[in-house]
């Protein structure tokens, strides 16, 4: 795998973390940094800083002398991380309806379409719906043009969306995510940032919803 010289241990990060979230890496599995050095050709320092940053967000554990393995879910954890999630998902909308961009717009629409696209009469599958969903959130964190809002709220993204991949079959209705979507779309669009916090919140509330019978 090509990496950029410049940013190899975020590409590193970016990767790694995305096969924790998505479940390619269980918890418990162990990251051989020999196997991953050779993976992405490079040496073992951009590795180690890049499992560094997976261990700040807890998908990782680092034990000396013993090596890195992929963390366990941590339900207290994960609970906590909803608290803050969902104040700042509202933050993010409010203030993404008050600088959002026409090109930004035309991403969030992309992909409320490319959520349509899994209606059907064959059940859909909820890894790409909550890859789609992802893909909406993070789109509204660029928009709203706060770096650190935008790097708090991805890690915990992070965090909360490997517990809704562990948990597949029990997350979302497909129909329910096309309204609260679509409704936080037009918010933003019609620069609605009192709205679109509101709604924001009943998003993630939404999913908390859901699990929290089951798991929290």
């Amino acid at each position: 795998m090509r990496m950029n010289k410049k940013s190899l241990h975020i590409d590193i990060f970016a990767t790694l973390r995305d096969r924790i979230v998505y479940l390619e890496y269980p918890p418990g599995m162990p990251l051989i940094e020999k196997n991953l050095c050779d993976e992405f050709k490079v040496s073992r320092t951009p590795l180690r800083e890049a499992i560094r940053k997976l261990e700040e967000i807890n998908l990782a554990t680092v034990m000396p002398r013993y090596g890195s393995h992929v963390s366990a879910i941590d339900i207290n954890e994960i609970r906590c991380a909803f608290e803050v999630k969902i104040k700042l998902e509202g933050l993010a909308a409010s203030a993404a309806a008050r600088r959002i961009t026409p090109d930004k717009l035309a991403e969030l629409a992309g992909v409320i379409q490319e959520v349509q696209g899994l209606m059907g009469p064959k059940e859909f599958d909820q890894r790409t719906l909550i890859g789609l969903d992802a893909k909406f959130h993070e789109t509204i964190y660029q928009a709203c043009q706060n770096p650190i809002l935008q790097e708090i709220l991805e890690n915990l993204h992070s965090r909360c969306a490997r517990l809704w991949n562990s948990s597949l079959g029990t997350v979302a209705t497909l129909a329910d995510i096309i309204d609260q979507l679509q409704s936080i779309y037009l918010a933003l669009k019609e620069r609605q940032a009192e709205v679109a916090g509101r709604l924001g919140e009943e998003h993630v509330q939404y999913f908390i919803n859901k699990l929290k019978a089951q798991l929290l």
